[in-house]
C-alpha cells in the first residue's frame, strides 16, 4: 500500500506536518528522523510511497537520500532555500520541491497531487493489471484519461519531449497552478499554456 513517509530532524516540525497530514486524511506510514532511518522504514515496506522531508538530515542531504530511494518512491522536499527550489526541468524525476514557510493547502494540494498522478500513472503505465487499493486517489474518468494521454502526446511531438518528461512537466505545472492534473491537461489542449 502507499503511503507517506515523513523524514526531519526537528521533531516538533515532523509532528506539525504529520498532524496537518493526518488531520486530511492522508496515511502517514512512518516518521523517520534521519535518512538512515528513513531507508530503513523504506525497507521493511511495500507499495512504494512518498518522503516527506527537509534539504538536511544530519547523515545526508535530501540529494543523497533520494538517490537511494527505491524507483517506487517520490520524494517531496520542504526547505527554506528558494534560490534551489525552483522546480525545472533539471530536477530528476520523482523528485519535487516546496518553499518553507508554506501553508498547509499548499502542502495539501501538492501531497494529494503526487499520490494522485503517480497512482494514474502507474495505472496507465501497466495496461491490464487491476487498480491497487489503499491509497487517496480519485477515480479518473475515462474523458480525464483521454484528456491527459492527449496532452502528453502533444508536448512529446511539439516539444520533442520523452513520455517521462511530458507527464513530468504536467505534473510540475499542476503543482505550481494548484489545480489538478486533467485541468492542466485541457489547458495544453487549449493551447494556452505557452511556455511548455
Amino acid at each position: 500500500m502507499r503511503g507517506i513517509i515523513v523524514a526531519f530532524n526537528d521533531q516538533q516540525g515532523m509532528q506539525k506536518i504529520v498532524d496537518v497530514l493526518e488531520k486530511n486524511n492522508f496515511f502517514v506510514k512512518e516518521t523517520a528522523s534521519n535518512a538512515s532511518m528513513a531507508l530503513r522504514r523504506i525497507s521493511s515496506g511495500d507499495g512504494g510511497g512518498l518522503v516527506i522531508c527537509g534539504g538536511k538530515f544530519s547523515d545526508m542531504t535530501a540529494m543523497q537520500l533520494f538517490s537511494l530511494l527505491p524507483e517506487d518512491y517520490d520524494m517531496l522536499v520542504l526547505s527554506s532555500d528558494t534560490a534551489g527550489l525552483e522546480l525545472s526541468y533539471g530536477l530528476p524525476d520523482g523528485l519535487f520541491t516546496l518553499a518553507l514557510p508554506l501553508h498547509s493547502q499548499d502542502l495539501l494540494s501538492s501531497v494529494r497531487m503526487l499520490l494522485d498522478t503517480r497512482q494514474m500513472y502507474r495505472n496507465t503505465s501497466k495496461k491490464g493489471m487491476k487498480k491497487t487499493g489503499g491509497t487517496s486517489s480519485p477515480e479518473w474518468s475515462e474523458q480525464e484519461r483521454k484528456q491527459i494521454e492527449e496532452a502528453k502526446t502533444l508536448l512529446i511531438m511539439r516539444n520533442n519531449m520523452s513520455e517521462p518528461e511530458a507527464h513530468r512537466f504536467l505534473q510540475k505545472r499542476s503543482m505550481e497552478l494548484g489545480i489538478k492534473i486533467q485541468d492542466t491537461a485541457k489547458i495544453v489542449l487549449e493551447g494556452r499554456m505557452i511556455d511548455s
